[in-house]
């Protein structure tokens, strides 16, 4: 499994927010600023987790964005699923749009991939933002 860079600058622009707010709106050119992060890259990335509910933004002279949840409610599975195009697939198939990359539909090996990725899924499911800025 591959983390894509989607995934690393939203879990960290989500960890900003999550240390530095305190329940005060923080700019995404504060956030990037902060995280050394390609602005215009992370604006991109913010417009989608606003989408899936994870950040609601503040309008005005003291605007940003804040947390839209809670850390402890906030899972790994659900930034990927937020920024990520390609999350749930496995190695022959793209589930999203029903591609196979094998000879054979289904091949012998889609049940294996299937578990694997619920498992995969399952773990990063578990992991909160809480636990990720409770290592930093």
């Amino acid at each position: 499994m591959h983390i894509s860079t989607k995934t690393e600058y939203a879990v960290r622009a989500l960890s900003e927010l999550a240390i530095s707010s305190d329940e005060k709106p923080i700019s995404i050119t504060e956030i990037c600023k902060r995280q050394k992060l390609p602005l215009k890259y992370v604006e991109q990335l913010f417009r989608k987790l606003k989408k899936h509910e994870l950040v609601k933004s503040v309008h005005g002279a003291k605007g940003g964005y804040l947390l839209n949840k809670d850390v402890k409610d906030i899972s790994l599975k659900n930034i990927m699923k937020a920024v990520d195009d390609n999350f749930s697939n496995t190695f022959c198939a793209d589930n999203k749009n029903h591609i196979s990359h094998c000879i054979g539909f289904p091949c012998g090996f889609h049940k294996l991939w299937d578990e694997i990725q619920d498992h995969i899924e399952d773990y990063f499911e578990s992991i909160k933002l809480e636990q990720i800025i409770a290592k930093l």
